[in-house]
C-alpha cells in the first residue's frame, strides 16, 4: 500500500511538472519525441546495418553525403517559406511523408543505388523537418524562457532517440535486421495524427505569436549580430562532431584502432545505447543549468567536452584491450557535449538573427547539421577505408575544438 502511495505521489509530481508548460509546447514536444524515436535508430544504426549487408565505409559515407546535399536544398526552401509564412504544420506533414517513403525504400534496399535513393529521401525529410520543428518552439513556448523550452524538447528528443536505438538494436538482433525503418513508419504516422488532432490549437498560437512579432521595432528587423560568423563556425564544428559520433564512432568500434582490438556489432549497439541513456539523464538538468548562464556558455562548454572526448578517442587507438575502456569514458564527455549544445544552439541562432530572418536563421542552423554530415562522414569514410582506423580523425577534431574555443572565448551577449 505504501508503494502505491509513493507511486501515486511521483505520478502527481510528474504531471505538475509537465503541466507547467503551455499546451501548444507540449504538443510540439510530443511530435519531436515521436520524430526522435523514428529517427534515432536510423541515425545511429543505418551505418551498421548497411555495413553488415556488404556496403563499404566509403559507400555508407557517400549515402550520408547525398542525404546532406538534398537536406541543404530542402532547408533553404523551408527556411524561406517560414520567413514568409508562419505555418509550421504543412512542412511537418510533408517531412513525415518523406520519411515514410525513405523507410519503405531502405527496407527493400540491397545495394548502394537503392541505399543512396533512400538516403536522399531521408535528407529531404530532415531538411524540411528541422527548421519547422526548431522555429515551432519560440512560436509555441508562450511565456516560458526560451532556453528552458528548448531543454524540454531536447529532453524529449534524447528519450526518443534512446528508445529508438535501444528498440532498434533489440529488434534488429532478434527479429528483423531493418526493424528501425518499420519503427520510423509507425512514428511518422503518429506525428501526422497529432498534427491533425491539434490543427486549430496550433494555428491559434501561431497567429498570436505573429501579431506580437509585428509590434517589434522595424529598425532592427534586418540587423545580424556582429559575432555571427565565429558563432556559426563553432556550431558547424560541433555539428561535425555530432555526425562523426553518430556515423564514424560505431564503425571505429567495430574496425578497431591502431592497437585497439575491434568489438562486435551487438556490443557496439549497447555502448551507443549507454551514450543515449547518459544523454537523456544529462539533458534536462544541464539544459536548465545553462538557462541560468550566459547565452554562449553552452557552446563553450560543449567545445571543451568534445575536445576531451576526441582526445581520449585518439589516445585509445594506441592502446590494446584497455583502449575500449577509454572509448567508453569518452562517451561521457560526448554526452555532456551534446546535452549542452542542443538546447543552446537554437536559442543562440534565434537571438543573433534579425526579426525578419528568423526562419532563414533556423534553416541556417539546420544547414550546419547538414554540412556536418557532409564534411564528417564523407572524409571519415575515406580515412577509415584508407588508413583502417580513425585516430587521424579524432586528432584533427580535437585540435579544431581548441582553436574555435579560443576564438569565441571572450564573446558574450
Amino acid at each position: 500500500m505504501n508503494f502505491n502511495l509513493i507511486n501515486q505521489s511521483k505520478l502527481k509530481l510528474g504531471l505538475v511538472w509537465w503541466n507547467q508548460f503551455p499546451n501548444e509546447l507540449r504538443v510540439i514536444t510530443k511530435i519531436r519525441f515521436f520524430a526522435s524515436v523514428g529517427a534515432g535508430g536510423i541515425i545511429y544504426l543505418t551505418s551498421l546495418i548497411f555495413n553488415n549487408i556488404g556496403l563499404s565505409a566509403t559507400e555508407i559515407g557517400f549515402g550520408f553525403t547525398i542525404s546532406a546535399i538534398i537536406g541543404t536544398l530542402t532547408r533553404i526552401i523551408t527556411g524561406n517559406y517560414l520567413n514568409v509564412r508562419n505555418n509550421i504544420q504543412l512542412p511537418l506533414k510533408i517531412s513525415s511523408l518523406c520519411s515514410i517513403v525513405a523507410s519503405c525504400i531502405l527496407i527493400y534496399s540491397k545495394n548502394s543505388i537503392s541505399y543512396v535513393i533512400g538516403q536522399s529521401f531521408v535528407g529531404a525529410a530532415a531538411g524540411i523537418y528541422w527548421p519547422s520543428a526548431e522555429i515551432s518552439v519560440p512560436y509555441l513556448c508562450n511565456q516560458i524562457e526560451l532556453r528552458k523550452a528548448y531543454a524540454l524538447v531536447r529532453s524529449a528528443e534524447a528519450l526518443g532517440i534512446f528508445i529508438g536505438v535501444f528498440l532498434g538494436s533489440f529488434l534488429n538482433s532478434f527479429l528483423y535486421l531493418k526493424s528501425i525503418f518499420i519503427t520510423d513508419i509507425i512514428c511518422m504516422s503518429a506525428i501526422l495524427l497529432i498534427l491533425v488532432k491539434n490543427k486549430n490549437r496550433i494555428e491559434f498560437a501561431l497567429d498570436t505569436y505573429q501579431n506580437n512579432r509585428n509590434k517589434l521595432n522595424k529598425e532592427s528587423r534586418n540587423i545580424w549580430h556582429k559575432n555571427t560568423i565565429p558563432i556559426i563556425s563553432a556550431i558547424l564544428l560541433i555539428t561535425t562532431c555530432l555526425a562523426l559520433i553518430q556515423v564514424t564512432l560505431p564503425l571505429d568500434f567495430v574496425k578497431g584502432g591502431i592497437n585497439r582490438v575491434p568489438i562486435t556489432k551487438n556490443l557496439t549497439s549497447y555502448i551507443i545505447s549507454f551514450q543515449l541513456i547518459l544523454l537523456f539523464i544529462f539533458q534536462w538538468p544541464i539544459g536548465s543549468w545553462l538557462s541560468t548562464k550566459g547565452r554562449l556558455f553552452g557552446l563553450k562548454f560543449s567545445l571543451l567536452n568534445f575536445f576531451f572526448a576526441t582526445s581520449i578517442l585518439y589516445i585509445s587507438s594506441y592502446l590494446f584491450k584497455t583502449g575500449i575502456y577509454l572509448m567508453i569514458t569518452s562517451i561521457i564527455f560526448c554526452s555532456l557535449g551534446i546535452s549542452s549544445f542542443l538546447p543552446t544552439c537554437t536559442d543562440v541562432i534565434f537571438k543573433i538573427a534579425p526579426s525578419s530572418k528568423k526562419g532563414f536563421a533556423l534553416a541556417l542552423l539546420s544547414q550546419c547539421f547538414a554540412l556536418g554530415y557532409f564534411i564528417g562522414p564523407l572524409f571519415s569514410g575515406r580515412i577509415l577505408d584508407f588508413y583502417g582506423d580513425a585516430s587521424l580523425i579524432w586528432a584533427s577534431i580535437s585540435l579544431a575544438c581548441v582553436l574555435i574555443y579560443l576564438r569565441i572565448f571572450k564573446i558574450e551577449f
